[in-house]
């Protein structure tokens, strides 16, 4: 029975996996670029004050479940494949008596990939994400000092309570927990899935004590990529995490989509209508490595494959190409 249920499983990642042929052959032999990805910050709202977070000092209006219902409708319609559901703390988001768990079985019905990023102070259970990505910036002692007091005792309790299968972390990189990203890796070993690691964004301009610059990243992207080689539950693709070294590096932003919780779309870069935007600054490797995807890079599409879908693929370093062959057809 549990062979069974194992191949049902994988023929449904497969059908799902399927899905996104469409849009990678429509951007490499159309050159069609729309959103696969979308992220949706339901709320701004928090129970957590971190330092170097600025979306939950934000205020604004929210919409209730009917307008949630509408923006899911309209990126939808953009194409999006993959919803993220954040915030703020999107477990927070209610209206009356409806709560993030309706919004996510809306979500359920209208998009194959359905994931969550949470500061992973509240329990998550049972509900049925297809990812959930949980915040952890270091070990306890530094996870602390950025997000509060024993956040990360409760973090890493619901991680073995609820993460098991399902769970990556997400962490963010900047000064304050720079030298403690490997002993945080070896730690998580056996205990998610991967980590996926960005680095701080300065969203209100330099001077920033945050920001760690780009010729400052390579030494800690060598250490985290020997890491991935040795087995640790490294995420990001080979390929991504070197490109990561760059001072300016692969970006398809029109993959993407971003949702306000007023219901404002933007398509493209992360950082409209949320600060100043400046490539050389940026480190949102989830944009580097969707670009690096769609461009044919193995190593990424492995990556992409095995966090979306649970799949285990083809090896980093080679590139698929379809260049060359573009054409009239509209896909």
């Amino acid at each position: 029975m549990k062979t069974v249920a194992n191949l049902v499983g994988i023929a449904a990642a497969i059908r799902r996996l399927c899905m996104f042929a469409g849009p990678f052959l429509a951007y490499n032999l159309a050159g069609r670029v729309a959103p696969v990805l979308a992220g949706y910050k339901i709320t701004n709202k928090c129970n957590l004050t971190c330092t170097h977070c600025p979306f939950w000092k934000r205020s604004g209006e929210e919409q209730d479940f009917q307008g949630v219902l509408a923006t899911l409708q309209r990126l939808a319609a953009l194409g999006v494949r993959i919803l993220i559901l954040e915030g703020g703390e999107p477990l927070l988001w209610r209206d009356g008596a409806r709560n993030f768990r309706h919004v996510l079985e809306a979500a359920q019905r209208i998009f194959p990939c359905v994931c969550m990023t949470t500061n992973g102070t509240l329990p998550w259970g049972d509900l049925p994400l297809d990812r959930v990505w949980v915040s952890l910036d270091g070990p306890p002692s530094v996870h602390d000092e950025i997000r509060g007091n024993r956040v990360a005792e409760k973090v890493l309790a619901n991680l073995e309570d609820h993460g098991k299968g399902r769970a990556y972390v997400s962490t963010t990189i900047s000064r304050v927990n720079f030298h403690s990203i490997p002993d945080m890796i070896r730690m998580l070993r056996g205990l998610v899935q991967g980590v996926t690691i960005q680095f701080y964004y300065p969203y209100q301009g330099l001077p920033d004590p945050f920001f760690v610059p780009s010729s400052d990243r390579t030494p800690l992207l060598e250490e985290i990529i020997h890491l991935k080689k040795d087995g640790f539950p490294v995420a990001n693709s080979v390929d991504s995490l070197s490109e990561m070294k760059k001072e300016r590096w692969s970006c398809e932003s029109g993959l993407l989509a971003n949702a306000e919780p007023d219901g404002s779309i933007h398509r493209g870069c992360y950082l409209k209508n949320r600060g100043e935007a400046e490539c050389s600054r940026c480190g949102f490797t989830a944009h580097n490595e969707m670009s690096l995807a769609f461009r044919g890079r193995l190593g990424s599409i492995s990556a992409g494959m095995n966090i979306f879908f649970g799949i285990h693929s083809v090896t980093s370093g080679r590139r698929l190409s379809l260049q060359g062959q573009r054409s009239n057809l509209r896909l």
